[in-house]
């Protein structure tokens, strides 16, 4: 995905949310199928109404403990793999439990094209629970599984947590891309204003690498959007709810497709 912002693309992430996973708090039994036939066909509803990325996370399996489980780790990677085998477009992981060490290992199976990593500097206060940065884990993982074409992309103060030890947004922007070596950033505020003052500061601290906003983007406010970075993860707009649980809707697809694209 990096190599389509370079070439000048503003990316519209789409967003596949699994059925939850073993172990997970909310699992309650069953196989693979459950997982895995919702997961292709919320990929093919986006691939076939004009979306060019995708990324899968296991949304409802919150609230999360620290780890992925090895049957997390499993069905993931079966389920991206699928994907990937169906769909010819680059596709990105998140495990919500901020486990470096298991998005990489499913990442180098699956041939997936980028990692979000939420905690990657300092330490977040989530709703389930601290997390410390995972940048160290991550960068050890990547080179243990030779996956070394895997981008990590990482938030900065995420909008889900609270930085435990806050020394600035704009210095934790810089230990992101200086320090921790991330190949890009996630940046959602609070508010949607607030996502838009983050994606400017960071510019001035991190120059030309890739700023992906997080959250709160539509059709209407595309445009604005991609004024300020290099594309965006998407999912409540194209959602029938309209919000970040529940299925995706074909004709809100295709809006948000027609919009982007005028």
């Amino acid at each position: 995905m990096i190599e389509m912002i370079r070439a000048g693309e503003k990316p519209a992430i789409g967003m596949i949310q699994f059925n939850p996973l073993p172990d997970s708090s909310r699992w309650r039994g069953g196989d693979i199928g459950g997982v895995l036939d919702f997961a292709l066909e919320e990929a093919e509803l986006l691939v076939k109404n004009g979306i060019k990325v995708l990324m899968v996370q296991n949304l409802h399996d919150i609230p999360v403990a620290e780890r992925a489980t090895l049957a997390q780790v499993a069905w993931t990677t079966r389920v991206v793999n699928e994907i990937r085998n169906i769909h010819k477009v680059p596709v990105g992981l998140n495990f919500q439990e901020n486990d470096a060490e298991a998005m990489f290992a499913v990442a180098s199976a699956a041939d997936v094209d980028f990692v979000r990593i939420k905690i990657y500097v300092g330490g977040m206060m989530a709703p389930w629970g601290p997390y410390t940065s995972q940048a160290h884990t991550a960068i050890k993982a990547r080179i243990r599984t030779g996956a070394d074409k895997v981008a990590i992309f990482a938030d900065v103060h995420d909008r889900t947590g609270t930085p435990m030890i806050n020394g600035g947004f704009e210095q934790d922007v810089a230990y992101a891309v200086e320090l921790n070596g991330a190949d890009g950033l996630v940046l959602t505020g609070k508010d949607y204003a607030q996502t838009l003052d983050y994606c400017r500061k960071a510019r001035g601290v991190a120059g030309d690498v890739p700023i992906l906003v997080g959250g709160s983007v539509n059709g209407e406010n595309w445009s604005e959007v991609v004024s300020v970075a290099d594309g965006a993860i998407v999912s409540s707009c194209m959602k029938g709810s309209g919000k970040s649980f529940g299925k995706l809707d074909p004709e809100k697809i295709r809006s948000f497709a027609a919009a982007i694209a005028a």
